[in-house]
Parts: C-alpha cells; sequence; structure tokens
C-alpha cells in the first residue's frame, strides 16, 4: 500500500515575519544613524524598502490562501466558514478575473462571496493599506521623477511630492531621523517600515474578523515587533 503525504506551507507568516524583522533591524540603524551620507544610510534605506516590500507580500500571499483553503474539502483554516460560503470563495478564486486583481480587490471579492460586507474603503484601514500598496508599488515600478525635489516648477511630473502621497502619510509616521537640507526621501525610514507592519497586520486583522475565522498567523505575533529586539507590535 502506497501512502501519500501532502505538506501545505502558508508564507504570508514568513513574509510578515521578515517584514517586522527588518523593521527591527531598521530601527536599529537609524537609531545611530549620523546623516543622508553615511554609509549606514544605504543599509537603512535597504532595511526600510524590504520591509515595505514583505509587507505588501504578507497581503498578497494571504489573499491566495484564504482562497487556496476554501477549495479543500474540509476548508482548511475557513472550516467555521459555511460549506457554501467557502464554495463561493473557492468558485471566484478560481476565475482568471480574481487572480488578476488588485490585492485590496480580492480581499473585497472573497468578503462578499462569504456573505459579508467588504471593509470601508473611506477610512483605516483600507486607505492606509491603500497607500502602503502605492509605496510599494511607486518603489518596485519606479520611474526617474519619482524622487525628485526642487523648487515649484522645477520638479517633473510624476514625483513623490508633486502627487497625493505627502498628504496621505502626513501624521503617519516620523520622518528619517538626521535628514539634512532638501531631500526626496526623507519617509523612507524605521518609521515607514513600522507603519507598514501595523497597517497591514491592522487590515488582515479586520478582515479576519469580518470572516469570524481565526487568523492564520495569530501564534507568531509576539514576533512581530518593530521597535529593534523588543517584541512590541
Amino acid at each position: 500500500m502506497i501512502i501519500g503525504i501532502s505538506l501545505q506551507t502558508y508564507y504570508s507568516i514568513q513574509h510578515v515575519q521578515a517584514a517586522a524583522y527588518l523593521t527591527r533591524r531598521a530601527a536599529r540603524v537609524e537609531a545611530d544613524l549620523s546623516g543622508d551620507t553615511a554609509p549606514e544610510a544605504v543599509e537603512l534605506k535597504a532595511y526600510v524598502s524590504s520591509a515595505l516590500f514583505s509587507s505588501v507580500a504578507f497581503l498578497e500571499a494571504l489573499a491566495n490562501e484564504i482562497f487556496a483553503d476554501a477549495i479543500r474539502p474540509e476548508g482548511g483554516h475557513l472550516s467555521a466558514l459555511d460549506e457554501r460560503d467557502r464554495s463561493m470563495i473557492a468558485g471566484l478564486g478560481e476565475t482568471d478575473s480574481v487572480q488578476k486583481a488588485s490585492i485590496l480587490s480580492k480581499y473585497d471579492l472573497l468578503l462578499r462571496a462569504a456573505g459579508k460586507s467588504p471593509l470601508p474603503s473611506d477610512c483605516d484601514p483600507h486607505q492606509a493599506t491603500a497607500t502602503v500598496i502605492r509605496l510599494r508599488n511607486e518603489i518596485v515600478h519606479y520611474k526617474a521623477s519619482f524622487f525628485d525635489v526642487g523648487t515649484e516648477g522645477m520638479v517633473r511630473a510624476g514625483s513623490f511630492h508633486t502627487s497625493k502621497l505627502p498628504q496621505q502619510i502626513k501624521g503617519k509616521f516620523e520622518p528619517r531621523r538626521n535628514t539634512q537640507g532638501l531631500s526626496g526621501d526623507a519617509w523612507l525610514g524605521h518609521g515607514l517600515a513600522q507603519w507598514s507592519v501595523r497597517t497591514t497586520v491592522a487590515y488582515a486583522d479586520a478582515v479576519f474578523a469580518a470572516l469570524g475565522v481565526v487568523l492564520y498567523y495569530d501564534h507568531v505575533r509576539s514576533k512581530l515587533g518593530t521597535i529593534d529586539d523588543a517584541g512590541d507590535a
């Protein structure tokens, strides 16, 4: 008799832990940063941008894992949902339109499939999460003008400072320490990394609360600290 086994990985958990780890590293480097020209500035920005990328990857992977769980006969982590709701989610997840949909659209659709209302789009955590995703996309799909800075009329269209992003992140987190003079990326510091982690986790928390199922990543919440190795989330 041949016995088969299957091991299923929930890589969203790795992504969110990576984002938190990178944020803690950013906190340590920024605490000792003497200025934008210091060698450590490159290290800091590497940690921060990577934390931003991993935060968004966490949400993207998590949505795909939810759709995949709905296909399993026993429902996987979605077993608390009615079979009908799981079937609706599973059916949607296999369509090309959903597979190609934006991250937040995927969550809206799976909530609707489960008979739940999507998270309100006119307030946080939806709005904050949309901004985190926008920042991630702007850096990953970087255009030459994005980090331009200068006097009015002298900056190319498409820069961070001529977009709505400065207003959208205003008051959300502290800029990078010891930034000197004109800087197109003063916002790229530990504060951004920390906000990205906390924002995406808050969004995921809200989705699972709406679904009424146990959070996939709850067992690692104590590891999602964002300030050095203190472990606070």
